[in-house]
């Protein structure tokens, strides 16, 4: 019996439609259309490595090269290309997300690995591929010192990651080659796209409340004796680089007299102003892999072997490590921070919560929205134009986005509740809202028919994306219920 047709059988045993779906995509995916995301390799400090967590008894590694490592960094780097700074509830978002994205990885990797054969040619191509610099050369210095350096352990387990990763992106591209749209479907989304809508909203920020409220010292200083060990110092120093090779010579000439750094910090390093960070912990570290390593060492007065991350190479001094013994020996700022990143789900609910009260009642006294504007936290928007569904972040009156307009909620309420009439307050993301629908108008349905053919095959993929987005975030949900997911408090 042929893989293909043993495949077929197990296909017509699996009853959910979205498995099934998934089941018959992976039989499918039998060519490599995907874009890789790799990390820059640095496999060069301790040979243990911590877990973050497990999925179904498979862990989830906290490395560079992990699923986990390689999800994190792909983030950031989003957030970095949108100017956004890293601040300590992004980077805990971060972390979140990571997480997420590598349960999810496993999970579908244990369908892709049954589908997909990767070469070993091409294998060796991706890892070469994280050896280059920011303006596109393959560093093969960087390489080739990583294979003279890297264990046979470390290259197997590095393998096993990247065969993982390339074959679950392999399943996720193949999936968008797969779906037919019905013509009764494309008119509908036709009609739904060609739709507009212009409206009134009153919003309240529910997560600015929870920031401005004052954190009590005696809760912080509990949060802190729980949580003390997250909060572990490190007296650090570093050099700041741009190739490997400078980054290894420095490092010869430093590791057998560590009294030179601060000579050479002066006179090698980009970054000279504040190569000395004193005591901080990992929140404050210039990244997520300094900090890896620097815990990860716990020797002091030590040197730590170059660092590779985001194009640069790090020289890291490591003084000291101990832990603060009260909650002021830390950055205040950093304390409170993490203690609302760590109870935050708790505290917005409750905070969305009362404010929804507050906002209904509003409504129900004065349905003029316009007068509720700066009423207890309330704040007012209309829409300066009329927008369609899902176009994104809907523009203000007043210059600014309309919070939390571009979310999948905010536009199913504003297009289901009808003309003139005021939807129940709804809770998203970071605050609560209410929504008036203004005017409403709808295309002429005969026209659709004059439509030309790129702007009807630009629709098809649009309503193509839709459909595939709504697969994956159903079978991701479902997935992630399903599955054993154990996560571990770093």
């Amino acid at each position: 019996m042929s893989s293909q047709k043993k495949n077929h059988n197990t296909q017509k045993e699996i009853k959910n439609p979205i498995i099934k779906t998934l089941q018959w995509l992976g039989v499918a995916a039998v060519s490599i259309l995907l874009i890789i995301y790799f990390l820059v390799v640095d496999t060069r400090g301790a040979q243990k490595t911590p877990t973050i967590g497990s999925v179904n008894g498979k862990p989830i590694y906290y490395s560079s090269t992990s699923v986990y490592g390689r999800a994190f960094k792909d983030i950031q780097n989003y957030y970095q290309s949108l100017g956004i700074q890293i601040n300590d509830q992004i980077y805990s978002f971060i972390e979140e997300n990571a997480f997420r994205r590598a349960a999810l990885t496993i999970l579908l990797n244990d369908i892709a690995s049954k589908n997909i054969v990767v070469s070993d040619k091409f294998l060796v191509d991706a890892m070469k591929s994280q050896f280059v610099d920011t303006n596109g050369n393959f560093d093969n210095n960087a390489y080739n010192n990583f294979l003279k350096r890297a264990s046979n352990s470390e290259k197997i387990k590095i393998e096993r990651e990247l065969r993982e990763g390339i074959l679950t992106q392999t399943l996720t591209s193949e999936i968008f080659n797969n779906i037919k749209i019905s013509s009764i479907d494309l008119e509908k989304e036709l009609v739904k796209n060609l739709t507009t809508r212009e409206i009134e909203v009153l919003y309240i920020n529910a997560a600015n409340l929870i920031r401005n409220n004052q954190v009590l010292d005696i809760d912080l200083e509990k949060y802190f004796t729980d949580k003390k060990t997250n909060f572990t110092q490190a007296d650090i120093s570093y050099i700041t680089v741009e190739t490997s090779a400078v980054a290894d010579n420095l490092y010869k000439n430093i590791k057998d007299d560590t009294s030179n750094f601060d000579k050479y910090a002066l006179e090698k390093s980009i970054n000279t102003n504040n190569y000395k960070l004193g005591y901080v912990t990992k929140y404050e570290m210039p990244s997520l892999k300094i900090a890896e390593k620097v815990f990860s060492s716990k020797n002091t007065n030590t040197l730590l072997e170059p660092i590779s991350d985001n194009g640069l190479y790090y020289i890291v001094l490591v003084n000291n490590i101990k832990l603060p013994e009260k909650y002021t020996d830390v950055n205040i700022d950093i304390l409170k921070n993490q203690y609302y990143s760590d109870n935050y789900n708790n505290l917005i609910e409750l905070e969305k919560n009362k404010q929804a009260d507050i906002l209904k009642k509003a409504v129900a006294e004065n349905n003029n929205f316009i007068s509720l504007n700066n009423n207890n936290n309330i704040e007012y928007y209309k829409s300066s134009m009329p927008f369609t569904y899902g176009q994104g972040n809907i523009s203000s009156t007043d210059g600014n986005a309309i919070p939390e307009s571009s979310t999948d909620l905010f536009n199913k309420v504003a297009f289901s509740v009808a003309t003139g009439n005021t939807s129940d307050v709804i809770k998203l993301d970071q605050g609560v809202a209410v929504i008036k629908v203004i005017s409403e108008e709808r295309p002429d349905t005969t026209r659709l028919a004059t439509i030309n053919d790129i702007t009807r095959e630009n629709l098809k993929q649009d309503l193509n994306y839709k459909i595939i987005n709504n697969i994956v975030i159903e079978w991701e949900n479902k997935s992630l219920q399903k599955a054993k997911i154990k996560k571990n408090k770093l």
